[in-house]
């Protein structure tokens, strides 16, 4: 299997840290922002903001989450089918279910370059039953630097797939691109690294469930014992009818000998905003994390057992 993929690269924080917090009103006011055009967005979510405020439910941007690594999870599970199936030869293969797939591998050396085409192509997949896919994939991964004790590496993956899941018959549409720009270090017994990816536009929908990550960045840079995460975009849902902005003012620093991170801000904006604050980040105002909703503290805890922090990559 191919060394990176978008399957659980996008910027998201676990809903613990992010969403508890904050809950989704679903479809509070309208407000126009420069963002791509998304091209499956029938709904205009990307054009409303919804409620954040401590009397808010949490059920709705809980949701958004689920669907989200629901999404992705789908994507990772049609990865792992077809590249098996394929075998790494170019050319056209029938599927599992019927239909064909033709790939082109066009890479040379350690470079990855990776073209697909479907036509009415049903793949097996583990979670998810059989599989309908129409449409190009299409994924390149590329070395750009190498010394002695060091690899840098740029690529993306980009979807223009429509079909649908069998069982359910559920109709499913993936377009998109997730860019990566990553390097890693090495030297003695100690390694470090720098992950950064990008997403302008990225939409999936299967059946009524619609996501979508717009102008995203998200970063991961340090050693294997102690890592920065940082990231910023926007986050489209069908489970909040709206949007909400996130993005860490102070990174977070997350180190492999405590439980909770040091350090680090995450905040949510829409109408209304909330702040989980981590560490030194909560100001004294908590042992571990402070919850802000619009400027006020409504939350303080000890430890991280209520609201976590997981980066997801």
């Amino acid at each position: 299997m191919s060394k990176q993929k978008l399957i659980g690269r996008c910027a998201l924080v676990s809903s613990l840290a992010l969403l508890t917090a904050c809950g989704g009103g679903g479809g509070g006011g309208s407000g126009v922002r420069a963002e791509p055009t998304l091209s499956l967005d029938s709904s205009g979510y990307a054009g409303k903001t919804i409620e954040i405020s401590s009397s808010t439910n949490v059920n709705n941007v809980n949701q958004l989450s689920a669907d989200i690594n629901g999404a992705f999870g789908l994507l990772e599970d049609l990865h792992e089918s077809l590249w098996d199936q394929n075998g790494g030869v170019s050319g056209t293969a029938n599927c599992d279910g019927g239909g064909t797939a033709t790939v082109t591998y066009a890479g040379k050396d350690w470079n990855i370059d990776e073209r697909w085409s479907f036509n009415d192509c049903v793949v097996s997949t583990f979670s998810h039953g059989d599989v309908l896919l129409n449409g190009t994939f299409r994924y390149v991964d590329t070395l750009t630097g190498e010394t002695a004790t060091s690899e840098s590496w740029k690529g993306y993956e980009s979807y223009n797939i429509t079909g649908e899941l069998k069982n359910s018959g559920e109709p499913l549409t993936v377009k998109g691109r997730s860019d990566w720009d990553q390097l890693f270090r090495w030297e003695n017994d100690s390694a470090s690294g720098r992950f950064v990816d990008t997403i302008e536009a990225f939409e999936l929908k299967v059946g009524n469930h619609y996501i979508a990550l717009t102008n995203t960045e998200t970063r991961l840079e340090g050693t294997e014992s102690n890592l920065e995460y940082s990231m910023a975009g926007t986050l489209i849902g069908s489970a909040i009818q709206g949007h909400v902005q996130v993005s860490t003012p102070t990174p977070v620093s997350l180190s492999v000998n405590e439980t909770c991170p040091t350090e680090g801000i995450i905040r949510v904006a829409s109408d209304g905003s909330a702040e989980v604050r981590y560490g030194s980040s909560a100001a004294g105002t908590a042992g571990a994390v402070a919850v802000w909703i619009d400027g006020q503290i409504v939350e303080s805890h000890a430890d991280c057992n209520t609201v976590g922090f997981v980066p997801i990559l």
